[in-house]
């Protein structure tokens, strides 16, 4: 699957199953997503790294969210520094 692909299914995953990573996982805990599935989940973000790297998942492929957290449909990211071409 592509990454644009992957990235859209495992954001779509995530807004479908929010309430129930709110409900069943401790906030702070991290939850991996990959595939439209939640595949691992760790107390910190570099232990599920480190797992999802076990596991066999490449980092670009997984979405990474923390339990507990609300995260905007949409962001706006800047880039100081430079200049359009």
């Amino acid at each position: 699957m592509h990454q644009s692909q992957e990235r859209a299914l495992n954001q779509a995953a995530y807004r479908q199953q929010r309430d129930f990573i709110r409900e069943n996982y401790p906030r702070g805990r991290f939850v991996g997503i990959s595939g439209g599935k939640i595949i691992a989940d760790a107390g910190s973000f570099q232990e599920l790294d480190a797992l999802l790297d076990r596991l066999g998942f490449g980092s670009p492929d997984v979405l990474v969210v923390e339990a507990g957290v609300d995260y905007p449909e949409r962001a706006t990211i800047f880039r100081l520094g430079q200049q359009d071409l």
